[in-house]
């Protein structure tokens, strides 16, 4: 029961982060300075982390890809992305694309044969998907849809590579924070403290949520998860991102879907349920 909760947990705290970034632009907050909160003391802790765990024998160039792929640029592409769009929107599009590129990707690169649950997935997540980008907003919204999109295709990337090369999920997470740790001196530098200095609290806040809850506690809770649990069980905890990330954004940012939005926000749930859950084989 436990490992449920440390689940739960875990898939809430994903969830918040949309909602947290886009609040975080209403206080007054710009893109960059969210994206230097991030690791500013998650950096800091995950490289505390990582400096007893180690590399596990990973070499440098390819820890340098897996920072491209699932460290600062992916998380600018995705607040940049909330910020032209909505939290909603980020909590749909963003894990709903990674499971459809991530199950190309597996066949395409792995040559993991997707399942039949996989199949039947894509179809779902694909009309969902569509449903949630091409309806209720409009003018930059669909930029900010496109690299909210674009994350997952990132995010599909990173986890692909780390199923490849056998890299634990905690070990990446610390790794990817603690190399993305350089742009904080290098913002200071450049911008200064910027808007920080006008929303010192909501500033303060987002780097303990962002870098510390998401980055470091998230990632850990879940990777816990996935070791007691198997992927199979574990797979149970990722379509409730959407859910729980759309709720938040109405409670807390009062952001309203539409008809068509509520119905590709159940394709793409019912899609991930089906990718995760049905593990038979392909034929």
């Amino acid at each position: 029961m436990p490992t449920i909760f440390a689940g739960l947990a875990a898939m809430l705290l994903y969830s918040g982060s949309f909602v947290a970034t886009r609040h975080a632009m209403m206080a007054g907050l710009g893109p960059l300075d969210v994206m230097m909160l991030r690791y500013l003391l998650g950096g800091l802790a995950c490289a505390a982390v990582l400096a007893r765990i180690g590399l596990g024998g990973l070499s440098w160039r390819r820890v340098a890809v897996l920072t491209l792929l699932g460290g600062l640029p992916y998380y600018g592409m995705q607040v940049v992305g909330v910020g032209l769009s909505s939290a909603s929107h980020a909590a749909m599009l963003n894990p709903g694309g990674t499971v459809v590129f991530a199950t190309l990707l597996g066949w395409l690169v792995l040559r993991d044969k997707p399942g039949r649950g996989a199949l039947a997935a894509l179809p779902l997540l694909l009309g969902g998907l569509v449903l949630i980008a091409g309806t209720g907003l409009g003018g930059a919204a669909w930029l900010g849809d496109g690299m909210l999109l674009f994350s997952g295709l990132q995010w599909a990337l990173y986890g692909t590579l780390l199923r490849s090369w056998g890299v634990s999920g905690l070990r990446s997470a610390c790794m990817i924070s603690a190399c993305s740790l350089p742009y904080v001196p290098v913002h200071l530098v450049v911008f200064g403290w910027g808007g920080l200095a006008a929303a010192p609290e909501e500033a303060l806040f987002q780097a303990l949520y962002q870098g510390l809850g998401v980055g470091l506690l998230a990632n850990a809770l879940y990777s816990h998860c996935y070791a007691v649990m198997g992927p199979g069980r574990a797979a149970i905890f990722p379509p409730l991102v959407p859910v729980l990330g759309t709720l938040l954004a109405a409670l807390v940012l009062a952001e309203a879907l539409s008809a068509a939005q509520f119905l590709g926000m159940a394709l793409v749930v019912s899609g991930m349920l089906l990718a995760g859950l049905w593990r038979r084989p392909a034929w």
